[in-house]
Protein backbone atom coordinates (compact mmCIF):
# COMPACT_ATOMS: atom_id res chain seq x y z
CA UNK A 1 0.00 0.00 0.00
CA UNK A 2 0.99 3.20 -0.85
CA UNK A 3 2.64 5.48 2.03
CA UNK A 4 0.25 8.10 3.51
CA UNK A 5 -3.12 6.44 1.63
CA UNK A 6 -5.82 4.72 3.42
CA UNK A 7 -8.08 1.82 2.34
CA UNK A 8 -11.29 0.14 4.14
CA UNK A 9 -10.93 -3.46 5.20
CA UNK A 10 -12.20 -5.66 2.25
CA UNK A 11 -13.09 -8.55 5.34
CA UNK A 12 -16.34 -9.03 6.02
CA UNK A 13 -17.36 -9.62 10.20
CA UNK A 14 -19.94 -11.57 11.06
CA UNK A 15 -22.84 -9.49 12.73
CA UNK A 16 -22.72 -9.02 16.58
CA UNK A 17 -25.82 -8.42 18.70
CA UNK A 18 -25.16 -4.57 17.77
CA UNK A 19 -24.33 -4.84 14.31
CA UNK A 20 -27.69 -6.28 13.20
CA UNK A 21 -29.53 -4.55 10.66
CA UNK A 22 -33.03 -4.54 9.25
CA UNK A 23 -33.74 -5.11 5.87
CA UNK A 24 -35.28 -1.21 5.82
CA UNK A 25 -31.85 -0.28 6.73
CA UNK A 26 -29.53 -2.59 4.25
CA UNK A 27 -32.15 -1.30 1.12
CA UNK A 28 -31.68 2.46 2.33
CA UNK A 29 -27.66 2.11 2.20
CA UNK A 30 -28.41 0.20 -1.07
CA UNK A 31 -30.53 2.84 -2.70
CA UNK A 32 -28.15 5.46 -0.96
CA UNK A 33 -25.04 3.57 -2.44
CA UNK A 34 -26.03 2.14 -5.79
CA UNK A 35 -24.67 4.36 -8.23
CA UNK A 36 -24.87 2.15 -11.45
CA UNK A 37 -28.35 1.99 -11.84
CA UNK A 38 -31.11 4.86 -11.57
CA UNK A 39 -34.46 4.03 -9.50
CA UNK A 40 -37.06 6.83 -10.70
CA UNK A 41 -40.52 6.32 -9.03
CA UNK A 42 -43.28 7.43 -10.87
CA UNK A 43 -47.07 8.04 -10.17
CA UNK A 44 -49.87 7.65 -12.22
CA UNK A 45 -50.08 10.52 -14.02
CA UNK A 46 -46.15 10.54 -15.18
CA UNK A 47 -45.16 12.56 -12.77
CA UNK A 48 -41.62 11.61 -10.88
CA UNK A 49 -42.51 11.01 -7.23
CA UNK A 50 -38.80 9.61 -6.15
CA UNK A 51 -35.81 10.03 -7.26
CA UNK A 52 -33.34 7.10 -5.93
CA UNK A 53 -30.16 5.12 -6.33
CA UNK A 54 -27.95 6.42 -8.76
CA UNK A 55 -30.53 8.69 -10.51
CA UNK A 56 -28.79 11.68 -9.73
CA UNK A 57 -25.69 9.85 -10.84
CA UNK A 58 -26.65 8.94 -13.84
CA UNK A 59 -29.12 11.52 -15.26
CA UNK A 60 -27.40 14.56 -13.47
CA UNK A 61 -30.30 15.82 -11.77
CA UNK A 62 -31.22 16.09 -8.09
CA UNK A 63 -34.36 14.89 -6.39
CA UNK A 64 -35.29 18.26 -5.84
CA UNK A 65 -35.13 19.46 -9.41
CA UNK A 66 -37.36 16.35 -11.17
CA UNK A 67 -39.48 15.50 -8.49
CA UNK A 68 -43.04 16.70 -9.68
CA UNK A 69 -41.74 17.44 -12.60
CA UNK A 70 -43.14 14.36 -15.91
CA UNK A 71 -40.76 11.97 -16.25
CA UNK A 72 -40.80 12.53 -19.81
CA UNK A 73 -37.89 15.34 -19.18
CA UNK A 74 -35.32 12.59 -19.68
CA UNK A 75 -36.49 10.99 -23.25
CA UNK A 76 -34.73 13.01 -26.05
CA UNK A 77 -37.44 15.68 -28.15
CA UNK A 78 -37.56 12.94 -30.54
CA UNK A 79 -38.74 10.32 -28.49
CA UNK A 80 -41.24 12.78 -26.86
CA UNK A 81 -42.50 13.86 -30.10
CA UNK A 82 -43.33 10.59 -30.80
CA UNK A 83 -45.35 9.92 -27.81
CA UNK A 84 -42.99 7.31 -26.62
CA UNK A 85 -43.11 7.96 -22.51
CA UNK A 86 -46.45 7.92 -22.43
CA UNK A 87 -46.68 4.52 -25.05
CA UNK A 88 -44.10 2.97 -22.33
CA UNK A 89 -46.57 3.49 -19.18
CA UNK A 90 -48.78 2.14 -21.14
CA UNK A 91 -47.40 -0.93 -22.48
CA UNK A 92 -45.94 -1.44 -18.90
CA UNK A 93 -49.62 -1.25 -17.73
CA UNK A 94 -51.15 -3.75 -20.19
CA UNK A 95 -48.22 -6.33 -19.87
CA UNK A 96 -46.55 -5.71 -16.69
CA UNK A 97 -43.37 -4.40 -17.85
CA UNK A 98 -41.75 -2.34 -20.71
CA UNK A 99 -38.20 -2.93 -21.29
CA UNK A 100 -36.46 -0.86 -24.01
CA UNK A 101 -32.69 0.33 -24.88
CA UNK A 102 -32.99 3.77 -26.24
CA UNK A 103 -31.31 6.95 -25.57
CA UNK A 104 -31.78 8.88 -23.03
CA UNK A 105 -30.96 12.81 -22.07
CA UNK A 106 -28.79 13.98 -19.31
CA UNK A 107 -29.58 17.46 -17.58
CA UNK A 108 -26.69 19.02 -18.95
CA UNK A 109 -28.11 17.77 -22.26
CA UNK A 110 -25.65 14.81 -22.89
CA UNK A 111 -27.39 11.55 -24.75
CA UNK A 112 -26.41 8.63 -23.51
CA UNK A 113 -27.71 4.64 -24.23
CA UNK A 114 -29.65 3.35 -21.65
CA UNK A 115 -30.71 -0.35 -21.14
CA UNK A 116 -34.36 0.19 -19.46
CA UNK A 117 -37.20 -0.99 -17.71
CA UNK A 118 -41.00 0.25 -16.06
CA UNK A 119 -42.83 -1.75 -13.87
CA UNK A 120 -46.18 -1.11 -12.89
CA UNK A 121 -47.02 -1.00 -9.08
CA UNK A 122 -50.12 -2.14 -7.73
CA UNK A 123 -51.54 -2.25 -4.50
CA UNK A 124 -53.51 -5.37 -2.48
CA UNK A 125 -56.47 -5.00 -5.64
CA UNK A 126 -54.41 -5.23 -7.98
CA UNK A 127 -54.95 -1.49 -8.70
CA UNK A 128 -51.79 0.32 -10.80
CA UNK A 129 -50.79 2.97 -7.72
CA UNK A 130 -47.70 4.18 -9.71
CA UNK A 131 -44.72 2.85 -11.48
CA UNK A 132 -40.77 2.05 -10.92
CA UNK A 133 -38.07 2.69 -13.77
CA UNK A 134 -34.91 0.88 -13.32
CA UNK A 135 -32.36 2.14 -15.80
CA UNK A 136 -28.74 1.51 -16.44
CA UNK A 137 -26.21 3.69 -18.95
CA UNK A 138 -24.92 1.43 -21.25
CA UNK A 139 -23.75 3.74 -23.84
CA UNK A 140 -20.16 1.26 -23.89
CA UNK A 141 -22.64 -1.45 -25.36
CA UNK A 142 -23.71 0.73 -27.97
CA UNK A 143 -20.27 1.64 -28.85
CA UNK A 144 -18.88 -2.01 -29.20
CA UNK A 145 -22.16 -2.76 -31.31
CA UNK A 146 -21.95 -0.06 -33.22
CA UNK A 147 -18.65 -0.52 -34.45
CA UNK A 148 -19.08 -3.84 -35.01
CA UNK A 149 -21.81 -3.07 -37.60
CA UNK A 150 -19.30 -0.01 -39.32
CA UNK A 151 -16.51 -2.89 -39.42
CA UNK A 152 -18.63 -5.31 -41.07
CA UNK A 153 -19.84 -2.64 -43.86
CA UNK A 154 -16.95 -1.69 -44.04
CA UNK A 155 -15.94 -5.44 -45.01
CA UNK A 156 -18.77 -5.57 -47.08
CA UNK A 157 -17.67 -2.66 -49.60
CA UNK A 158 -13.74 -3.69 -49.72
CA UNK A 159 -15.12 -7.31 -50.61
CA UNK A 160 -17.80 -6.13 -53.35
CA UNK A 161 -14.45 -3.95 -54.65
CA UNK A 162 -12.70 -7.22 -54.73
CA UNK A 163 -15.59 -8.98 -56.46
CA UNK A 164 -15.12 -6.00 -59.22
CA UNK A 165 -11.59 -5.95 -59.93
CA UNK A 166 -11.38 -9.72 -59.58
CA UNK A 167 -14.17 -10.56 -62.60
CA UNK A 168 -12.66 -8.44 -65.13
CA UNK A 169 -10.18 -10.66 -65.79
CA UNK A 170 -12.25 -14.23 -66.12
CA UNK A 171 -13.57 -13.30 -69.67
CA UNK A 172 -10.40 -12.55 -71.21
CA UNK A 173 -8.62 -15.78 -69.15
CA UNK A 174 -11.43 -17.80 -70.13
CA UNK A 175 -11.36 -16.77 -74.15
CA UNK A 176 -7.02 -17.40 -73.78
CA UNK A 177 -8.09 -20.95 -73.19
CA UNK A 178 -10.25 -21.61 -76.09
CA UNK A 179 -8.29 -19.69 -78.07
CA UNK A 180 -5.03 -21.97 -77.35
CA UNK A 181 -7.23 -25.17 -77.40
CA UNK A 182 -7.63 -23.81 -81.71
CA UNK A 183 -3.75 -23.27 -81.99
CA UNK A 184 -1.86 -25.99 -84.65
CA UNK A 185 0.28 -26.58 -81.14
CA UNK A 186 -2.69 -26.95 -78.72
CA UNK A 187 -2.22 -31.06 -78.38
CA UNK A 188 1.09 -30.47 -77.21
CA UNK A 189 0.10 -27.97 -74.37
CA UNK A 190 -3.49 -30.63 -73.35
CA UNK A 191 -1.95 -30.36 -69.68
CA UNK A 192 -1.01 -26.90 -69.00
CA UNK A 193 -4.62 -25.70 -71.13
CA UNK A 194 -6.29 -27.94 -68.69
CA UNK A 195 -4.36 -26.69 -65.41
CA UNK A 196 -5.22 -23.07 -66.16
CA UNK A 197 -8.88 -24.23 -67.08
CA UNK A 198 -9.16 -25.70 -63.87
CA UNK A 199 -8.17 -22.41 -61.82
CA UNK A 200 -10.39 -20.10 -64.29
CA UNK A 201 -13.10 -22.08 -63.03
CA UNK A 202 -11.86 -22.38 -59.40
CA UNK A 203 -11.36 -18.54 -59.73
CA UNK A 204 -14.90 -17.81 -60.95
CA UNK A 205 -16.64 -20.07 -57.80
CA UNK A 206 -14.69 -17.69 -55.53
CA UNK A 207 -16.00 -14.68 -57.64
CA UNK A 208 -19.17 -15.61 -57.83
CA UNK A 209 -19.17 -16.76 -54.01
CA UNK A 210 -18.03 -13.37 -52.91
CA UNK A 211 -20.59 -11.44 -55.20
CA UNK A 212 -23.57 -13.18 -53.80
CA UNK A 213 -22.39 -12.96 -50.44
CA UNK A 214 -21.84 -8.83 -50.37
CA UNK A 215 -25.22 -8.86 -52.69
CA UNK A 216 -26.98 -11.09 -49.63
CA UNK A 217 -25.57 -8.92 -46.89
CA UNK A 218 -26.47 -5.71 -48.15
CA UNK A 219 -29.91 -6.76 -48.82
CA UNK A 220 -30.11 -7.11 -53.11
CA UNK A 221 -30.96 -10.25 -53.24
CA UNK A 222 -34.58 -11.20 -53.57
CA UNK A 223 -36.51 -14.24 -53.68
CA UNK A 224 -39.16 -15.46 -56.43
CA UNK A 225 -40.75 -17.40 -54.12
CA UNK A 226 -43.07 -20.07 -55.06
CA UNK A 227 -44.70 -23.54 -54.66
CA UNK A 228 -41.19 -25.27 -55.19
CA UNK A 229 -40.55 -29.05 -55.73
CA UNK A 230 -38.82 -30.30 -52.40
CA UNK A 231 -37.16 -33.29 -54.16
CA UNK A 232 -37.20 -31.76 -57.28
CA UNK A 233 -34.51 -29.39 -55.96
CA UNK A 234 -32.84 -31.77 -54.15
CA UNK A 235 -32.27 -34.25 -57.03
CA UNK A 236 -31.13 -31.44 -59.63
CA UNK A 237 -28.88 -30.21 -56.88
CA UNK A 238 -27.41 -34.01 -56.07
CA UNK A 239 -26.70 -34.24 -59.94
CA UNK A 240 -25.04 -31.46 -60.60
CA UNK A 241 -22.64 -32.71 -57.77
CA UNK A 242 -22.29 -36.34 -58.85
CA UNK A 243 -19.40 -36.12 -61.01
CA UNK A 244 -17.41 -33.96 -58.10
CA UNK A 245 -17.78 -36.76 -55.82
CA UNK A 246 -17.78 -40.00 -58.93
CA UNK A 247 -13.80 -37.91 -59.31
CA UNK A 248 -12.93 -38.27 -56.02
CA UNK A 249 -14.30 -41.97 -56.08
CA UNK A 250 -16.64 -41.01 -53.43
CA UNK A 251 -20.39 -42.49 -52.98
CA UNK A 252 -23.14 -39.78 -53.03
CA UNK A 253 -26.11 -41.43 -51.92
CA UNK A 254 -29.76 -39.51 -52.06
CA UNK A 255 -32.16 -40.61 -49.66
CA UNK A 256 -35.81 -38.67 -50.52
CA UNK A 257 -39.40 -39.46 -49.52
CA UNK A 258 -41.62 -41.03 -52.78
CA UNK A 259 -43.96 -38.38 -51.85
CA UNK A 260 -43.90 -35.21 -53.92
CA UNK A 261 -42.93 -32.12 -50.81
CA UNK A 262 -44.14 -28.83 -51.75
CA UNK A 263 -41.94 -25.69 -50.21
CA UNK A 264 -42.55 -22.00 -50.42
CA UNK A 265 -38.97 -20.91 -52.02
CA UNK A 266 -37.01 -19.31 -54.58
CA UNK A 267 -35.52 -22.80 -56.58
CA UNK A 268 -32.58 -21.63 -58.17
CA UNK A 269 -31.76 -19.90 -54.84
CA UNK A 270 -31.94 -22.99 -52.79
CA UNK A 271 -30.26 -25.07 -55.13
CA UNK A 272 -27.98 -23.31 -54.70
CA UNK A 273 -27.62 -23.72 -50.70
CA UNK A 274 -27.77 -27.63 -51.57
CA UNK A 275 -25.11 -27.82 -53.73
CA UNK A 276 -22.75 -25.75 -51.43
CA UNK A 277 -23.51 -28.02 -48.83
CA UNK A 278 -22.83 -31.15 -50.97
CA UNK A 279 -20.00 -29.27 -52.60
CA UNK A 280 -18.31 -28.57 -49.05
CA UNK A 281 -19.00 -32.14 -47.97
CA UNK A 282 -17.30 -33.11 -50.94
CA UNK A 283 -14.37 -31.17 -50.44
CA UNK A 284 -13.78 -32.36 -46.65
CA UNK A 285 -14.25 -36.15 -46.86
CA UNK A 286 -11.20 -38.21 -48.60
CA UNK A 287 -11.02 -39.92 -51.65
CA UNK A 288 -13.26 -43.12 -51.21
CA UNK A 289 -15.56 -41.45 -48.39
CA UNK A 290 -19.34 -41.41 -48.30
CA UNK A 291 -22.18 -38.13 -48.47
CA UNK A 292 -25.10 -38.55 -47.87
CA UNK A 293 -28.01 -36.14 -49.06
CA UNK A 294 -31.37 -37.04 -46.56
CA UNK A 295 -34.77 -35.39 -46.57
CA UNK A 296 -38.03 -35.93 -44.99
CA UNK A 297 -40.77 -33.89 -43.28
CA UNK A 298 -41.05 -33.19 -39.65
CA UNK A 299 -43.75 -31.47 -38.64
CA UNK A 300 -44.82 -28.53 -40.85
CA UNK A 301 -41.16 -28.19 -41.84
CA UNK A 302 -39.07 -29.69 -44.79
CA UNK A 303 -35.89 -30.70 -43.53
CA UNK A 304 -33.06 -32.24 -45.52
CA UNK A 305 -29.31 -33.02 -44.22
CA UNK A 306 -25.99 -33.17 -45.78
CA UNK A 307 -23.77 -35.73 -43.95
CA UNK A 308 -20.74 -37.29 -45.04
CA UNK A 309 -17.67 -39.13 -43.23
CA UNK A 310 -15.34 -36.61 -43.65
CA UNK A 311 -12.35 -34.56 -41.63
CA UNK A 312 -15.21 -33.49 -39.28
CA UNK A 313 -15.61 -30.17 -37.41
CA UNK A 314 -13.25 -29.32 -34.12
CA UNK A 315 -16.05 -27.89 -30.84
CA UNK A 316 -13.83 -24.80 -30.87
CA UNK A 317 -14.81 -24.38 -33.92
CA UNK A 318 -18.27 -25.17 -34.49
CA UNK A 319 -19.74 -22.16 -32.89
CA UNK A 320 -17.99 -19.84 -35.67
CA UNK A 321 -18.37 -22.46 -38.98
CA UNK A 322 -21.03 -19.95 -40.59
CA UNK A 323 -18.73 -16.91 -39.80
CA UNK A 324 -17.09 -15.27 -42.53
CA UNK A 325 -13.81 -17.06 -43.27
CA UNK A 326 -14.21 -19.26 -41.09
CA UNK A 327 -12.27 -22.73 -41.99
CA UNK A 328 -11.12 -26.00 -39.94
CA UNK A 329 -7.33 -25.19 -39.78
CA UNK A 330 -6.57 -28.90 -40.26
CA UNK A 331 -8.59 -29.15 -43.27
CA UNK A 332 -7.26 -26.29 -45.43
CA UNK A 333 -5.25 -28.83 -47.63
CA UNK A 334 -8.46 -30.12 -48.89
CA UNK A 335 -10.34 -26.69 -49.24
CA UNK A 336 -9.36 -26.54 -52.97
CA UNK A 337 -9.66 -23.00 -53.13
CA UNK A 338 -11.79 -22.05 -50.86
CA UNK A 339 -12.10 -18.92 -48.67
CA UNK A 340 -14.77 -19.93 -46.09
CA UNK A 341 -17.44 -18.15 -48.00
CA UNK A 342 -20.16 -21.22 -48.87
CA UNK A 343 -21.72 -21.86 -45.56
CA UNK A 344 -21.98 -18.22 -44.62
CA UNK A 345 -24.03 -18.10 -47.79
CA UNK A 346 -25.88 -20.77 -47.06
CA UNK A 347 -27.08 -19.59 -43.80
CA UNK A 348 -27.76 -16.46 -45.18
CA UNK A 349 -29.78 -17.87 -47.89
CA UNK A 350 -31.80 -20.35 -45.62
CA UNK A 351 -32.68 -17.53 -43.25
CA UNK A 352 -34.38 -15.53 -46.45
CA UNK A 353 -36.39 -18.75 -47.06
CA UNK A 354 -37.42 -18.36 -43.37
CA UNK A 355 -35.57 -21.75 -42.69
CA UNK A 356 -32.67 -22.29 -40.04
CA UNK A 357 -29.30 -24.63 -40.67
CA UNK A 358 -27.82 -26.45 -38.13
CA UNK A 359 -24.24 -28.20 -37.99
CA UNK A 360 -23.47 -31.42 -35.90
CA UNK A 361 -19.83 -32.85 -35.56
CA UNK A 362 -18.69 -35.37 -32.86
CA UNK A 363 -15.25 -33.38 -33.44
CA UNK A 364 -12.35 -33.91 -35.63
CA UNK A 365 -12.14 -37.03 -38.20
CA UNK A 366 -15.52 -38.26 -37.37
CA UNK A 367 -17.63 -36.73 -40.08
CA UNK A 368 -20.52 -33.58 -40.04
CA UNK A 369 -24.12 -33.10 -40.35
CA UNK A 370 -25.65 -30.01 -41.52
CA UNK A 371 -29.66 -29.62 -41.32
CA UNK A 372 -31.78 -27.25 -43.04
CA UNK A 373 -35.04 -26.77 -41.91
CA UNK A 374 -37.60 -25.14 -44.39
CA UNK A 375 -41.17 -24.22 -43.95
CA UNK A 376 -43.65 -25.98 -45.96
CA UNK A 377 -45.75 -24.47 -48.34
CA UNK A 378 -49.09 -23.28 -47.01
CA UNK A 379 -52.63 -22.47 -49.12
CA UNK A 380 -52.46 -18.92 -48.03
CA UNK A 381 -48.78 -18.74 -49.60
CA UNK A 382 -50.20 -19.31 -52.87
CA UNK A 383 -50.20 -16.28 -54.53
CA UNK A 384 -46.49 -15.76 -56.03
CA UNK A 385 -43.87 -13.66 -53.98
CA UNK A 386 -40.66 -11.79 -53.60
CA UNK A 387 -38.27 -11.13 -50.40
Amino acid sequence: MRSGTKRRSARIEPPTEGMLVTTEELLRLALDQSKDYALILIDTTGVVVGWLAGAEYVLGYTAAEVVGRPFDLIFTPEDRGRGVPAHELAVAAADGRSEDDRWQLRKDGFRFWAGGVLTPLRDGTGTIVGFSKVLRDRTDVKAQIDALANSSHRLRVFLGTVVHELRNPLAPLANAVEILRMTPAAASVVAPVQMIERQVAVMRRLVDDLMDFTRVGAGKVRLQLQAAHFEGVLSSAAAACRVAADERCQTLKVLLLPTRTIVRADPDRLQQVVVNLLTNAIKYTPDGGEVWLKATVEGNEAVFRVEDTGCGIAPDVLPRIFDLFTQEAESLDRSQGGLGLGLPLVKELVTLHGGTVQVRSEGRGKGSEFTVRLPLFRNEDSEPGTT
